[in-house]
């Protein structure tokens, strides 16, 4: 009975990752439902099993304050970050078959 909990319980998350609904929206559409959202690639590489396209995205995320909970003089606050999504796209003949997400955050000083 555990073992198949955590069977299911696998089988979710994996379904539901960031990285699934990625390959749920785009795999099997053309490059241009793409870049109408991230505009021009950054990189562009031409292999013999697809070109592969590398889009950047950066946004800066502001500095909240964290909730204790309790009434405090001196508040935690989250510092501001600079997140940079890059997403890898292979394409074959103008149709998107694979598509990844790395994403990167730096603390601003």
């Amino acid at each position: 009975m555990r073992t198949l909990l955590f069977v299911v319980a696998l089988i979710i998350l994996v379904s539901c990752s960031s990285q699934r609904s990625l390959q749920k929206t785009y795999v099997g559409k053309p490059l241009s439902s793409l870049e109408s959202e991230l505009g021009k690639p950054h990189t562009v590489f031409n292999k013999e099993s697809g070109d592969i396209y590398i889009f950047e995205k950066i946004e800066m995320l502001k500095s909240t304050e964290i909730s204790q909970h309790k009434l405090t003089l001196d508040p935690m606050v989250t510092p501001k970050v600079k997140k940079t999504s890059h997403y890898t796209v292979t394409v074959v003949d103008g149709v998107i078959t694979k598509i990844e997400l790395e994403e990167q955050y730096e603390r601003n000083k």
